[in-house]
């Protein structure tokens, strides 16, 4: 029994098989293995076009591609953040067992609402 590889195919690839198929000057099968694809897929694809039109089936909507754009700076921009604080965190743990350890009281910071007593 062979197993799925759950391939994904680039859009452009499946509007030239469709596109193949729908053309007609070859069969169904010969497309297929001409395209290292079963039948089935290539019949799919071509009902797909011809059902759901290909801006919709095939491509990604030039507000989804835009969305996908920004989802991905956002991500970035939040890994980077992450990072930073993750930095921060050592550094300052870092230097508050160094204090602990040689017994340094750093001095009040202006403003910090705290007042000796």
């Amino acid at each position: 029994m062979s197993k799925t590889t759950g391939r994904q195919y680039p859009p452009k690839f499946k509007m030239r098989v469709a596109l193949e198929v729908i053309k007609g000057d070859k069969t169904l099968s010969q497309v297929a293995s001409e395209n290292n694809i079963q039948p089935s897929l290539a019949s799919l694809w071509r009902d797909q076009l011809l059902n759901e039109g290909a801006e919709d089936v095939f491509g990604k909507s030039k507000k989804e591609s835009e969305r996908k754009k920004q989802e991905k700076a956002a991500q970035k921009e939040k890994d980077e953040l992450l990072k930073t604080i993750g930095q921060l965190t050592v550094e300052r743990d870092f230097l508050q067992r160094f204090c602990d350890e040689y017994g340094y009281e750093p001095p009040e910071a202006p403003g910090s609402g705290r007042h000796a007593g």
